[in-house]
């Protein structure tokens, strides 16, 4: 808790928040988000840190620290950066469309439940697996945030995985259809040319939930596959795969499709 000195004698507590944040323009420090204020009576005129340091006890620190690597200064998880890189995917994704945009999923690598964390868009020289690696971690921080009970251990220890699947694909990873696959992302130290690639090139997006959401998850294999079988509404129709053809070719084989479907020679 840090206090400061004022004039006359009164003690509160604020938050942080837009409060905070004036009193970070105006004094030039930043003081937290948990200020505790004391003033004391007397004729003081200037402000003044209390001065016992070794009181002072960070209440934000992590019950679990972060053991990751290390984290480009340009995607550390600050306003600055997420708003900057959301307004890359918007200029991307409004020049290129959906071709040059990949839904992000992550997930605890112990789990089968992968979490739609966001979307990524990039320019045409750059590769979807560099564009991931560049963003990893404001990617896995953002999942972390956005379920915290699920992901943010693993994400402190560096183990959260990325993996990807087609621009706008939700509906049909909804429904399970085995035609969209998941890829599994690597980082940067990982994937050639990554560290390379200059911000402004690619985009995130991050999901977020808005009245009481409970996000949109699926259940995949190691390989990305639907872990149950694909759903079809009611009604709607399909072509065929290549193992139902040869099923049904084997069941018609050697029938006489004019008696079959009651007509005449």
């Amino acid at each position: 808790i840090l206090s400061l000195v004022f004039p006359l004698c009164h003690t509160f507590t604020i938050g942080g928040g837009a409060k905070g944040f004036a009193i970070r323009r105006s004094t030039g420090l930043d003081l937290g988000d948990n200020l505790t204020f004391r003033k004391t009576s007397g004729v003081q005129t200037s402000t003044v840190l209390y001065d016992k340091w070794d009181d002072l006890v960070d209440e934000d620190e992590d019950d679990v620290p972060y053991t990751g690597p290390p984290i480009p200064k340009d995607m550390r998880y600050i306003e600055f950066n997420i708003m900057r890189q959301n307004k890359n995917f918007l200029a991307i994704r409004e020049a290129a469309g959906p071709e040059l945009t990949n839904d992000i999923y992550v997930r605890d690598p112990d789990k089968s439940t992968f979490w739609f964390a966001g979307k990524v868009a990039r320019v045409s020289d750059v590769s979807l697996e560099q564009a991931v690696a560049r963003t990893y971690a404001l990617i896995e921080e953002h999942a972390a945030r956005l379920r915290p009970l699920e992901l943010y251990n693993t994400k402190q220890n560096g183990m959260l995985e990325i993996w990807t699947a087609p621009g706008d694909s939700e509906i049909d990873v909804s429904y399970n259809r085995p035609n969209v696959q998941f890829v599994k992302m690597s980082r940067s130290d990982v994937v050639e040319g990554a560290d390379a690639v200059k911000n402004v090139a690619i985009g995130f997006q991050g999901e977020i939930y808005e009245g009481g959401e409970e996000g949109f998850r699926t259940e995949r294999t190691e390989d990305g596959l639907p872990v149950k079988s694909e759903i079809v509404p009611e009604g709607e129709k399909r072509a065929p795969t290549d193992d139902e053809m040869a099923q049904i070719n084997e069941m018609m084989k050697d029938k006489d499709l004019n008696a079959l479907f009651g007509e005449e020679k």
